[in-house]
């Protein structure tokens, strides 16, 4: 079997079943042995073991992709487990997942509970490895050897015995923006390997990096903290690449408990551009001074030769030397915060501060006023409105003119009693619509909101923008993710992490990777009601493209009738429409209606027209059969040729169709635009559309126009 997709759960799947998402299969280890290259394994949330059927260990093949959940870093999705593996380098060793190149594993936590287990083993080859957790395996989490070149991005490795990451012979590849937390050794790389290390953060760990015999990685803006030994431990003849003049390095290595950096090299290992204290280094380490402009500089740091080192209770710990705030270190309170790395970037560009204490107080509400004057600090946006005068905000109030600006740019309005309230604590949901707003992030499905667990406390004002910050990844939830507690009052990291990825997309600011950044995942059924519909595939196929949208409570009532003015709204968003007669007025559009510009433009493009009376019927319902014909009319379609009108015999109900319809008729049908369902021979013509044959026959359209790729449907009429 061949899928695209093929879904397994744990608890409520058979390998007896044939994979689907309504009939998953039971265990990944036949899920593996049925699929080719180019498909993808969604495993639902729970744990894959031996108990559950699994037989260790697992090859993930090539080109093949493992998903499980990916926004929470797949803290649900366990599979816990390992069997002997003949590694042609390592000899017998006992490891959960192999990975051969161009394999992907993504979102799902991995635990290697056998003496000496290894999570991952990758053996020259080049996978990705991103947004998962490596926890607990007795020796590594992930051992990359032979000539491997794996990406392995946004991971967390905790409690593992030997090292979280061991990168060995002559692999390379690319270690980026993952956290090693209390293990032996952070990462280890030995042989001659040459990794590039960068932005990753180590905390608690053993020692943080350790490089040996001819290693020769580059480490850069990565971030050691309060390792029990060492941050950086350089052993034998390593020459790891800690920084160039023309490229500084920017690691940040403090709070070790014998050195931050130990190198045993005798040639000296040069460093320009990190953050060590002098009195914390061992070896023979030579400054070199940085050719980046004075002005961008990182402040230089002697360094000066310190004997090889004794054992740790022969070493006498000298005083540490605070350095330069930078990171997390500008705040007491922040050391290890999930928000960190917003706060701290918006407190470098001097958006927000901290208290004369030196704490943040992450965890403090946040103010209306306090909000307004962030954002009117944060983003340059012109005003759009006219400004308001608000009763409660006096003249010599610290935070005037940041809410009248915020308030003329879009971001905040005040109360109908002509009020402000500027001590009144904001919500989360009042942030992120505001936020949405003053962005003008326009409108998403609203299917998006579906990944909420908690979306029924989701007001209904707040549906389309939510929707737009969640699908533009504005929206930053912790601890979970998909719990938005949108009536919550909203904290200062919460702000912070927020203002910070408004400022990512304006471009304005690096983004930054976090597990509690809201990524809607494309994997889940869009709505509620339709996985198991005969259009299914077509409605999902639209609202990927943005084309059609769900309800705030996550269903699309497929069967629910579609009116004339949501069939214009669809049909300006779904094609290029070339006016082709002039505008008109409708006694029964109203000029500031939802959809009076969708309406005029698909008067004007030939797709739709007006009564006698002139009037349009936005609420009237379309037909079938004025499915058809607007769509061949207003695209043309006739133009191809002359309809075949012996293509209308098919139909057992031909007699039904109007005369004026006839010919488009026969031309869709001639196209492939007509999908009917259940008889593929009962046209239906006059029959009132509903919201699913509205979307799959568009979609044959758009496929007709060679615009989309064709969904295999059993009620597709084929001419």
């Amino acid at each position: 079997m061949s899928a695209a997709i093929v879904y397994v759960n744990s608890t409520q799947g058979s390998d007896r079943a044939n994979g689907s998402f309504t009939q998953p299969f039971k265990t990944l280890t036949w899920a593996l042995q049925q699929v080719a290259a180019g498909s993808v394994i969604k495993l639902a949330e729970g744990r894959y073991s031996r108990e559950t059927g699994e037989l260790f260990p697992l090859v993930i093949s090539r080109q093949v992709t493992l998903l499980g959940d990916e926004t929470t870093q797949g803290v649900r999705v366990v599979i816990e487990g390992g069997g002997p593996f003949d590694s042609p380098t390592f000899r017998q060793q006992n490891i959960t997942l192999q990975l051969e190149s161009e394999a992907q594993v993504r979102g799902v936590s991995i635990t290697n509970p056998a003496e000496r287990g290894t999570g991952l083993w990758i053996e020259s080859t080049g996978p990705l490895i991103t947004r998962c957790q490596l926890v607990r395996c007795r020796r590594d989490g992930i051992l990359v050897t032979g000539n491997g070149q794996p990406l392995i991005l946004d991971n967390l490795f905790v409690e593992n015995g030997a090292s979280g990451l061991s990168i060995l012979r002559n692999s390379k590849g690319e270690v980026r923006r993952n956290l090693f937390r209390n293990t032996s050794y952070g990462l280890a790389i030995s042989d001659e390997a040459a990794p590039l290390v960068a932005e990753n953060r180590f905390m608690d760990n053993r020692s943080g990096i350790v490089v040996s015999r001819l290693a020769r990685p580059v480490l850069r803006s990565n971030q050691i903290d309060h390792s029990q030994e060492y941050g950086i431990a350089v052993l034998d003849q390593a020459q790891p690449d800690l920084g160039q003049p023309q490229d500084l390095g920017n690691n940040i290595v403090r709070l070790s408990g014998v050195a931050d950096l130990r190198y045993e090299g005798r040639s000296p290992l040069v460093l320009a551009g990190n953050q060590l204290s002098l009195s914390r280094i061992q070896g023979n380490v030579s400054l070199a001074a940085s050719q980046i402009p004075a002005a961008i500089a990182v402040p230089p740091i002697l360094l000066g030769n310190v004997p090889p080192m004794g054992e740790p209770g022969e070493v006498e710990t000298p005083a540490i030397e605070t350095p330069s705030p930078i990171g997390s270190s500008r705040f007491a309170d922040m050391l290890g915060h999930w928000a960190v790395e917003f706060v701290d970037r918006l407190a470098q560009r001097s958006l927000i501060r901290g208290f004369p204490d030196g704490t943040f107080r992450p965890n403090q509400q946040v103010t209306r006023a306090e909000f307004a004057a962030l954002v009117t600090a944060s983003f340059a946006i012109e005003a759009n409105r006219a400004a308001s005068r608000f009763s409660d905000v006096p003249t010599d109030f610290w935070a005037r003119t940041a809410i009248y600006q915020a308030q003329a740019q879009g971001f905040i309005s005040g109360f109908p009693d002509g009020t402000f309230r500027p001590n009144q604590p904001l919500t989360r949901i009042q942030a992120i619509v505001a936020i949405a707003n003053g962005l003008k992030l326009g409108q998403a499905n609203s299917n998006q909101l579906i990944i909420y667990r908690d979306r029924a406390q989701i007001p209904s004002y707040a549906v389309d923008a939510l929707a737009a910050a969640t699908q533009q990844r504005l929206v930053v939830n912790y601890p979970d993710p998909l719990v938005l507690q949108p009536l919550m009052a909203i904290s200062r990291a919460e702000v912070a992490a927020l203002v910070y990825q408004g400022l990512v997309l304006q471009a304005q600011t690096p983004a930054i990777e976090s597990a509690y950044i809201v990524r809607p995942n494309t994997e889940l059924p869009l709505f509620s009601d339709t996985e198991t519909h005969w259009a299914a595939e077509f409605i999902r196929a639209l609202a990927n493209q943005d084309l059609i949208n769900g309800f705030a409570d996550g269903s699309f009532r497929p069967n629910r009738p579609m009116t004339r003015a949501q069939y214009a709204a669809l049909l300006v968003k779904a094609f290029e429409i070339t006016p082709r007669r002039a505008a008109t007025s409708f006694t029964d559009v109203a000029p500031d209606s939802w959809a009076a510009s969708a309406i005029e433009q698909a008067y004007r493009g030939g797709f739709l027209s007006g009564f006698p009376d002139q009037t349009f019927g936005p609420e009237q319902n379309i037909l079938r059969v004025q499915l058809w014909s607007s769509l061949v009319s207003g695209l043309d379609l006739l133009s191809r040729g002359a309809a075949d009108l012996n293509r209308l015999n098919f139909y057992q109900d031909a007699p039904a169709i109007p005369a004026y319809a006839q010919a488009a008729v026969a031309q869709a049908t001639e196209l492939g635009m007509v999908v009917n369902y259940p008889d593929l021979k009962q046209l239906n013509p006059n029959g009132i559309a509903t919201r699913a044959e509205v979307s799959a026959t568009v979609y044959q359209t758009l496929v007709a126009l060679q615009r989309l790729t064709p969904i295999a449907s059993p009620f597709i009429v084929t001419p």
